[in-house]
């Protein structure tokens, strides 16, 4: 269980990082040839499409996560074994 906590951690926190870096690299880009009097241009599609992809890695990781967090808590012990 430890695995999987720590396996969607990582997907999730990869997934959020490289939205928000192509969001803001992109946003710069956008910036910069708007003050040089250029017409901004959108997105290349690949960075549309992995950002898009980043935000559903962590939506999904997200979801994962709490329906771990909400689901009963494993039963340790031997079940053979009166209380």
């Amino acid at each position: 269980m430890k695995r999987i906590v720590v396996w969607f951690s990582v997907v999730g926190g990869l997934g959020l990082i490289t939205a928000i870096t192509l969001t803001v690299i992109e946003g710069m880009n956008y910036r910069l040839r708007e003050e040089q009097g250029l017409d901004p241009v959108w997105a290349s599609p690949w960075v549309s499409t992995t950002t898009i992809v980043g935000i559903g890695l962590f939506a999904i990781s997200a979801i994962v996560l709490l329906a771990i967090a909400l689901s009963p808590a494993e039963k340790t012990g031997d079940p053979t074994t009166p209380r």
